[in-house]
C-alpha cells in the first residue's frame, strides 16, 4: 500500500531531524526539539483532516531552508544535504517538482519572488563545496544578489 502525503512528510521530517541531531549545532538542536514537541500532532491527528495537516507540513518543508540560513555555512551544507536525502528517500516527487521549478528559474535567469529565492538559496547550499559546479553556483549567487538588492 502506498503511503499518503502526510505519512511521507512525517517520515521526511523524522529522517531530517535525526540528521540534524548529529550536527552539534545550537540551531539544529532547537529544530530537533521543536519537531519532538509537535510530531505527535501529525502522527495522531485529532479533529484536523490529514489533507490539511499534509498541506501545512508541505509548506513547512518548503520553508525549512529558511530555517537553515541561521546556521554556519559548513553546518548548513550538512543540514541541506540531510534534508535532500530525507526528501529523496520518502517524498521524491517533491524533489522532482522543485527541480522543475529550479530549472525554470535558472532558464529565465532571475528570481521572481520569495519562493524562487528560497529555492535558489537552498540550491546554493547544496552546491557549495561540490567540485565542477562553480559556474552554476556563480549564476545562482548572481540571481540571489540581484533579488536581495531589489528587496532589501
Amino acid at each position: 500500500m502506498r503511503a499518503d502525503k502526510l505519512t511521507k512528510l512525517v517520515a521526511v521530517f523524522d529522517q531530517f531531524h535525526e540528521g540534524l541531531a548529529m550536527l552539534g549545532d545550537a540551531r539544529a538542536k532547537q529544530l530537533v526539539a521543536n519537531w519532538a514537541d509537535i510530531r505527535e500532532r501529525y502522527v495522531r491527528p485529532e479533529g484536523t483532516p490529514r489533507s490539511a495537516l499534509a498541506a501545512g507540513m508541505e509548506q513547512g518543508l518548503r520553508e525549512t531552508p529558511m530555517l537553515l540560513a541561521s546556521m554556519g555555512s559548513s553546518v548548513r551544507k550538512l543540514a541541506a544535504d540531510s534534508l535532500t536525502a530525507a526528501i529523496a528517500a520518502h517524498y521524491p516527487e517533491f524533489l522532482a517538482k522543485d527541480a522543475e521549478r529550479l530549472k525554470e528559474v535558472k532558464s529565465r535567469g532571475f528570481i521572481r519572488g520569495e519562493n524562487d529565492y528560497y529555492l535558489v538559496r537552498h540550491h546554493i547550499d547544496t552546491l557549495e563545496g561540490e567540485a565542477g559546479r562553480k559556474d552554476e553556483l556563480r549564476k545562482c549567487y548572481e540571481m540571489v544578489d540581484r533579488f536581495e538588492a531589489k528587496h532589501t
